[in-house]
Order: structure tokens, then C-alpha cells, then sequence
């Protein structure tokens, strides 16, 4: 969706005065910058999913005092999406009443209502090391990166995504046919190919079958038989069989051989 000049001023608007009405304890006010079903996930800093305005007012005064004095919100990039909707991703500064600070990014998709844009979700993610690094004590071989890399593909999440392959991956496609890459090169090439693919809707993964998950000589590399279960436009329930050999380092994908079955994939997206 292509976005006017004054929707980008008034979506870049919304995401500051989240801040300066959090600040000045105006929390009765926050659901004019919210959609009535929004959800507002904190889990990475162990609050889980909020859903509703009044949700996130009620854990803004539980956190009483430990709440930030000053939210500062920088970087702010806008992306408009098919659906009529935009992703906003921007940074955040936490700054404590210590005189301590923090940094997260915050993952936003935004909606135009009747009233303005509206923020109808918004991931919260705390950085804590640099260059992207961890400190979290999460298992970070390659069956948690595999658990991780299927419920991004599950709820579709660009974001999720994009944090579990380095910026140097390589996905390929040993099937692949005419017209389809067979090798996908670095972070950024990989993502813009799945984005296009989630366009429109026209299929969606349910869920991961395991049918089994092979161990090999590297520790870092594992072989993985699986069927991706989900429903289609052109096919409705299907369930789409692959392989996948996957290798990680420091918590993410370096490599990924996807041994897809390409008719069946074409036949699901209706191709």
C-alpha cells in the first residue's frame, strides 16, 4: 500500500505520543492510540502477551515505580502493507528514575480507522548485548532454533524471522524449478523473498509435523524430516512434505537446505 506524505507524519505522530502520554501518566488516554483488540506482547521481558488498552494501563500501574521516567522513541522506519495497514519499526530509550537506561526496539504493524491510525500490534524486544548478540541464557542449538524458526513461519512474523538467520545466511532450494531461485544470498535477500511469498495470503502453515530429526557429525547441523500442515486458497487443508538441513552458529541460521516438493508447493499457492 503506497502511503501519502500525511500518513506517515500522522503514524509517526501515533508511535511518539505513546511515549509522552506514558510518561505523564495519562494511561486513561492511551486507547485513543490503540485498536480496541490490540495486543501489545512483552513477553521477552516475561509479562507475555497484553491484550486490550485497559490490559496494558493495568500492568502500567502494577509496575508503579519501576516504570521508566522518560520513554524516548528514535529511528522510526514505516512500511506500508497490502492489507492497508503499515509496519512501523522504531527504537526505544528507557531512561529510570536511577538515572539508569535501557534500549528495545519496537516492532509495530499499525491500522487507519475511522479516527486515525491506530496501533493494533506492538512486539516490545530488550537489547541487551551488541551487534545483535545474547545474553538471555536461551538454548541456542539447533532444535531450539528450529522450534523458533517454525512459529515465526507460523504467525508469519518478518521480525521473528529475519532475527533467526545471520546476516550472511544462505537459503537454498536443491529442487527448485524455472523461474524459482535455487539460492537465496544473505539476511536481507532471504527475507524480501518470504515477504513476497506471505503476500496476499494465499496459503497459511498451521502447524510443523515431525516425522524425524537426524543428528550428524557437526553439532551445529542437523537433518530434519517434516510435513508443513496448513490451509490454502486453491487447496484448502494440505499438508506440504520436505527436508530440511539446517545449520546454526551463535543462535542463528548460517544455512538452510530446503528440499521442498515443488509441485506440491506451486499446486498450494495455487501456481
Amino acid at each position: 500500500m503506497a502511503l501519502s506524505e500525511q500518513d506517515r507524519i500522522d503514524i509517526t505522530d501515533l508511535i511518539n505520543q505513546h511515549g509522552h502520554r506514558t510518561d505523564a501518566g495519562e494511561l486513561d488516554e492511551l486507547c485513543e492510540l490503540f485498536t480496541p483488540d490490540v495486543t501489545y506482547d512483552v513477553s521477552d521481558f516475561g509479562f507475555g502477551a497484553l491484550h486490550g488498552a485497559q490490559a496494558i494501563r493495568a500492568a502500567a500501574l502494577t509496575l508503579g515505580e519501576a516504570n521508566p521516567v522518560g520513554h524516548h522513541v528514535t529511528n522510526i522506519v514505516i512500511t506500508g502493507l497490502d492489507d492497508g495497514s503499515a509496519r512501523v519499526r522504531s527504537k526505544g530509550i528507557g531512561v529510570l528514575a536511577d538515572g539508569t537506561s535501557g534500549s528495545v526496539t519496537y516492532d509495530d504493524v499499525v491500522t487507519r480507522r475511522p479516527d486515525g491510525w491506530k496501533i493494533s500490534h506492538r512486539k516490545v524486544l530488550a537489547r541487551r548485548t551488541p551487534l545483535g548478540g545474547r545474553d538471555d541464557g536461551r538454548d541456542d542449538g539447533p532444535r531450539a532454533v528450529l522450534d523458533r524458526w517454525r512459529a515465526a513461519v507460523v504467525s508469519q512474523s518478518i521480525e521473528e524471522l529475519a532475527d533467526l538467520y545471520a546476516p550472511d545466511a544462505v537459503h537454498e532450494f536443491p529442487f527448485t524449478r524455472p523461474g524459482l531461485p535455487a539460492r537465496l544470498e544473505g539476511r536481507d535477500e532471504i527475507m524480501a523473498w518470504v515477504a513476497q511469498g506471505w503476500q496476499g495470503g494465499a496459503f497459511k502453515y498451521d502447524r510443523y509435523r515431525t516425522l524425524a530429526i537426524h543428528d550428524t557429525a557437526d553439532p551445529h547441523t542437523i537433518v530434519v524430516e517434516q510435513d508443513a500442515l496448513g490451509t490454502s486458497a486453491a487447496t484448502g487443508e494440505f499438508a506440504l512434505p520436505n527436508i530440511v538441513v539446517l545449520t546454526v552458529r551463535d543462535g542463528r541460521i548460517v544455512r538452510l537446505r530446503d528440499y521442498v516438493n515443488i509441485l506440491a508447493a506451486m499446486a498450494v499457492i495455487g501456481s
